[in-house]
């Protein structure tokens, strides 16, 4: 028995070695804040979508950050609300499309603070829009607060693709009992962002709620308080009133709301995108 002891006992040690000798570390440094900022691109160019346009390959400064597909009205590197770090002051972006990645669908040169940033490309012969992202988001109390936050950004054009559209308001839509009612959130001039706005979620009776509200709906409305129009169908050849739907908000959660795109003159020549950045 004392010899089974031993050899446990050894054994132990052993793996506790083992266990010492093969700890897995990741090298990791500080990032030092006055010499680096943090920036999210996004590609908010007014086009009629199509996977010709969808960006293969960014750099930054001649060096390759991302090789990952992305299209218009989303986020690089994809889908994520992850930032790229890149030096305080003047900075090369390019974009390239293609299967080789080789064809450029953006080039600018542009200058940052430190900080947080979105990057939105809205023109191809403009540097990108910056928007200064806060160091901390709001979150509301865990418990007694159902809401989420919205920030609205305006990079919606006319018909033309060049010109701007002007100032636009995003609502929320609610049809309780058959009656709809629109609740403004927040107003933007193009190329302006909103604050954050607290927007609330509806728990619908759920005694156990995971926080999260889907189906969620949302339209836009001019200066002169008339709702967004378009072509809603390929064969429609009058427009109705525009609205977005099948959202889902998490409480707690702040969301970047960017709308892009231009109107058409048919449904083949519009683009309306209201996409969504979910970024704490």
């Amino acid at each position: 028995m004392k010899k089974l002891l031993s050899i446990i006992s050894v054994l132990s040690l052993f793996l506790l070695y083992s266990c010492e000798k093969n700890v897995i570390t990741y090298d990791s440094t500080d990032l030092d804040q006055n010499a680096f900022a943090q920036v999210r691109l996004v590609y908010d160019l007014p086009l009629v979508t199509s996977t010709t346009h969808n960006i293969t390959l960014l750099k930054y400064n001649d060096q390759i950050y991302s090789q990952v597909g992305t299209a218009l009205g989303s986020i690089l590197p994809n889908s994520i609300a992850k930032y790229h770090r890149i030096p305080v002051g003047a900075n090369k972006v390019e974009a390239f499309k293609g299967a080789d990645k080789n064809i450029v669908a953006y080039t600018s040169n542009f200058t940052i603070e430190k900080g947080k940033w979105s990057a939105f490309i809205y023109k191809e012969s403009e540097p990108p829009l910056l928007v200064q992202d806060p160091e901390e988001y709001q979150t509301g109390h865990p418990w007694n607060d159902t809401v989420a936050y919205i920030r609205f950004v305006n990079l919606f054009h006319k018909a033309d693709g060049v010109t701007p559209f002007g100032r636009l308001t995003l609502k929320g839509v609610r049809t309780v009992g058959g009656v709809t009612t629109y609740i403004d959130i927040a107003s933007a001039d193009y190329k302006g962002a909103s604050d954050y706005v607290p927007y609330k979620l509806n728990r619908q009776g759920i005694t156990i709620w995971s926080g999260t509200e889907s189906s969620l709906v949302f339209a836009l409305f001019d200066a002169n308080g008339q709702q967004l129009t378009h072509f809603a169908t390929t064969s429609a050849t009058t427009k109705t009133n525009h609205s977005v739907s099948g959202y889902s908000l998490t409480k707690g959660v702040n969301y970047i709301f960017h709308l892009n795109g231009k109107e058409g003159t048919n449904n083949a020549t519009q683009s309306i995108r209201v996409s969504t950045i979910a970024v704490n």
